[in-house]
Parts: C-alpha cells; sequence; structure tokens
C-alpha cells in the first residue's frame, strides 16, 4: 500500500494501515514530516507553531494520540474563545447578545455567508464587526467566502481550554513517524505521476517508480495539480476537488523582553489577534504570538515583503509588552511549495464525500475531506484513518 504525503492525515493512514496488517510504503515530498503541523523554537527557548497550534473543544482523536504517545498537553493559560476586541467600540454584553441571535438563527436554518447572516441580524453595529473580525481571521477568508454555519463556532465566546502538545504539535507526527519506522516514510521523495488502473498503482518519484496494490493520496487539494493522473480523474471527482476554496493566513512571532501574562487581543480594524500563552508552567513563554486571516488581511499588514509593517502594528497593538522586534519571525502558507495556502474553508458534507471515495484504487484525505472538523488536525487525523479504513474493507 501507498501513501503520498506525511502530514498527519497521510501518517494516521499508514499507522491505521498497519493495524490492518499491511506494509505501507509513505512518500513526503519535504524533508520533515508534519506538513502544516510544524513546531520550532526560538532562541529565547519559546516553541512556537508555525502552522497548526490549538486543539479545540471534541478533538478526540488527536488527544487520543497524544495519550497514545505519553506526549502531554500544555493548557496556555489564555483561551481561544475569549479575545478582546481593539479597535471597535463595543461591550462583552452586546458581544454575549450578538452569539445568542447568531445560534438562534443557525438552530433555524438559516444558510448563505457569514457576511449575508450579520447583516440580516438585528445586532449592535460594534458587535457585528468584532464578529466579523474574527470569523475573517479563524476562517482565514472574507466573510462573503465564510459558510455562514461556521459562525456557530468562531463567533461563540468560550472559555473551554482548547491546548497544544506539550513542546510542539510536531511532536504528534513525529511520533507516527518514528513508530512507522524509517523503512516506511521516505522524505524528499515527491510523487510526480500517478499511473493507476484496475492492476494498482504506480508512483513516479525522482527516484524511480513506486508499486502498490492501491493509494490513499493525503496532500492538500490546493496542490493536486502537481501530481499528474493517468488516466485523468473522473470529471466528477476533479471538479469536486478543485471545488475546495482555501483561506489565506500568516503567523508572525515577536521574541519577548519581560515576562507577560496570558493574554489574547483582537485587532478588528487589521484582521488579526495576538496571544501571550503558558508553556510546560505557570510562566508565559517569551512570545507574542499573532495570526493574520484572509488575503487583504495580508496586504494590509505587507505580510508579502516581511514582518516589518505587522510588527509595527503588533507594537501598538499591545504597547503593555516589551518586545524584541529585531528577532520577529514570520511564517506563511501560500509561498509554500506543498501547501500553497493555510487550510480548507468548510467543503459541503456532498464534495467531502465524494473526494474522501476516490477512484478505483486512488482514496483521498486529508482536512479538505472531514466535513466536521475541516482546517483542523482532527479532520487530518480522521480523514486519513476513514481512506486506511477503506483499503482495508475493499474486496
Amino acid at each position: 500500500m501507498l501513501v503520498v504525503g506525511a502530514g498527519l492525515a497521510g501518517l494516521s493512514a499508514a499507522d491505521e494501515l498497519v493495524r490492518a496488517g499491511y506494509e505501507p510504503i509513505v512518500l513526503e515530498a519535504r524533508e520533515r514530516v508534519g506538513g502544516r503541523v510544524h513546531s520550532r523554537t526560538l532562541d529565547n527557548g519559546a516553541v512556537v507553531e508555525m502552522g497548526a497550534e490549538f486543539i479545540l473543544p471534541g478533538c478526540t482523536e488527536v488527544l487520543g494520540l497524544v495519550e497514545r504517545f505519553g506526549l502531554g498537553l500544555w493548557d496556555k493559560g489564555m483561551r481561544y474563545g475569549q479575545r478582546e476586541p481593539r479597535g471597535v467600540e463595543v461591550t462583552r454584553g452586546a458581544l454575549e447578545e450578538a452569539s445568542i441571535l447568531i445560534d438562534e438563527a443557525l438552530r433555524e436554518g438559516r444558510e448563505g455567508t457569514a457576511r449575508e447572516l450579520l447583516a440580516d441580524l438585528p445586532l449592535d453595529a460594534g458587535a457585528r464587526e468584532a464578529i466579523t473580525a474574527r470569523a475573517e481571521v479563524s476562517a482565514a477568508a472574507p466573510a462573503e467566502l465564510v459558510p455562514a454555519v461556521e459562525l456557530g463556532g468562531l463567533a461563540r465566546l468560550s472559555d473551554e481550554p482548547a491546548p497544544s502538545v506539550a513542546g510542539g504539535n510536531g511532536r504528534v507526527a513525529e511520533a507516527l513517524a518514528a513508530e512507522l519506522g524509517g523503512d516506511v516514510v521516505h522524505l524528499g521523495e515527491p510523487v510526480r505521476g500517478l499511473a493507476w488502473g484496475e492492476g494498482g498503482v504506480v508512483a513516479r518519484t525522482d527516484e524511480g517508480e513506486v508499486r502498490a496494490q492501491a493509494c490513499i493520496v493525503a496532500v492538500p487539494a490546493s496542490v493536486l495539480g502537481r501530481i499528474e493522473f493517468d488516466p485523468a480523474l473522473p470529471a466528477d471527482l476533479a471538479d469536486a476537488i478543485a471545488s475546495i476554496d482555501y483561506g489565506h493566513a500568516a503567523k508572525l512571532f515577536v521574541p519577548l523582553r519581560a515576562d507577560a501574562p496570558p493574554s489574547a487581543t483582537l485587532s478588528v480594524p487589521d484582521r488579526y489577534w495576538a496571544w501571550t500563552a503558558t508553556g510546560g508552567g505557570a510562566e508565559v513563554q517569551p512570545v507574542l504570538n499573532a495570526f493574520a486571516g484572509s488575503a487583504p488581511a495580508l496586504e494590509r499588514l505587507g505580510v508579502g515583503d516581511g514582518p516589518r509593517v505587522w510588527t509595527e502594528r503588533l507594537a501598538a497593538l499591545r504597547p503593555d509588552l516589551d518586545l524584541d522586534t529585531g528577532d520577529a519571525l514570520l511564517s506563511t502558507w501560500d509561498d509554500q511549495s506543498w501547501s500553497a495556502a493555510a487550510y480548507s474553508l468548510e467543503p459541503a458534507p456532498a464534495t467531502c464525500a465524494r473526494i474522501a471515495a476516490g477512484a478505483g484504487p486512488l482514496l483521498f484525505a486529508g482536512e479538505h475531506v472531514a466535513p466536521e472538523y475541516g482546517a483542523l488536525m482532527e479532520g487530518a487525523v480522521r480523514s486519513g484513518r476513514a481512506a486506511a479504513e477503506r483499503v482495508a474493507a475493499a474486496p
């Protein structure tokens, strides 16, 4: 069995295949595992997540892997669902009332886009703008592209913890890869083409060919066009893949020179949020983290030209913090060859199902085919396991 991609979807698929008695081969284009999950340690010792960070409520499969490998969690001290809006006049009471009205509308089956729903509801003006900003940041897309249903989570004020893996989320991918072994996971070997048919699959790489009975393609839909399929994928499958919309985001990390408390603030005008969070103990890690979502936000912050503009905006947003702006670190996805975007925008369940079903010996996995947990590490893990189960169930 062959798996293309060693992100959480591909590694979870390979792990499940091993459990089912198969001997998979995983081919990964990058020189590391994890895909869009990538942890780094700054010179001052702070661990930052270049990609996926928060383990949200309900992400039981990721938590299961953390427990299985004995990795532990960092509580972070702040709450993902509590961000102080700045740059707009709004009270907490107005935000709470807006959240209730949004939940009621969604329970009534209201559809459309987040922009349309927020415009239709009788919300406080400041609350509408703050919630629009949060939706655009978290979905990494303008509100007119965000499905209204996503507001059920994006607009909710919550004190529920959303931890990260102790020492970095990348440890999950590394633990899975280590258990699979070096003979299974091959790094730096991008798949250029997949020939498929009743006889199985032949993967073409720069190193040669790999033959398999079946193949799970676990790479983002945003870069599937870099793989040549022979024959071409069925039209309805190709159309489903092409219909996946992706968000655009970036993260910025600025070291701290002095201690700070846990915090979370939202820049409503600039469409980014920033937080300080604890690590393994009660002390906050010496870094201010920031996440900007949507292409217009990235342009406003000058991300394409480096961290300077965004760093200046951060210093203005958080004058209470002693920032070491000279060592700011920027993380982007759009310019990465093997992702080309951040994460998917909640595809329709029918679209996810069509992509997951694949064609012949080809199956597909990734956060973009997980309708309930799209855009999350949880979705990647669940989709990888589901694809492996389909392989095992095939006659």
